[in-house]
């Protein structure tokens, strides 16, 4: 697996139901490729979660900080999640969808990477 630092985002989905809120972001617009997919159970006492494309990486928690500013979304990880994701400890993605696009991805980061659920 190709350890990923930077990608281009041209699709963004957010889907819930009783037991997980999942918001996606693919590289391509029929949602192949490069993936980063955050997931969190409604069971308080879980971490979120965020797995790779087709399950190349997964971590549990992990996230150290995240930035929206325009299209230009930073996300830092801890060593370990990084290394579990095989991703670097800072990946940027650029992200070509349109602004309600945009906004589901600040919304979507905001719910699941909530402060004490790492």
């Amino acid at each position: 697996m190709q350890v990923l630092g930077e990608m281009v985002v041209r699709l963004v989905g957010r889907d819930e139901d009783d037991e997980v809120v999942t918001l996606g972001l693919s590289e391509d617009e029929d949602g192949e490729g490069r993936a980063l997919i955050f997931m969190l159970a409604e069971d308080e006492d879980e971490p979120y979660c965020v797995t790779r494309e087709y399950g190349s990486g997964t971590t549990y928690g992990g996230v150290v900080g995240w930035e929206l500013t325009g299209t230009a979304l930073t996300l830092r990880f801890s060593e370990e999640a990084a290394r579990d994701l095989g991703v670097e400890a800072v990946v940027r993605v650029e992200l070509l969808v349109d602004d309600a696009g945009v906004a589901l991805v600040r919304a979507g980061l905001g719910e699941i990477l909530t402060p004490g659920r790492s």
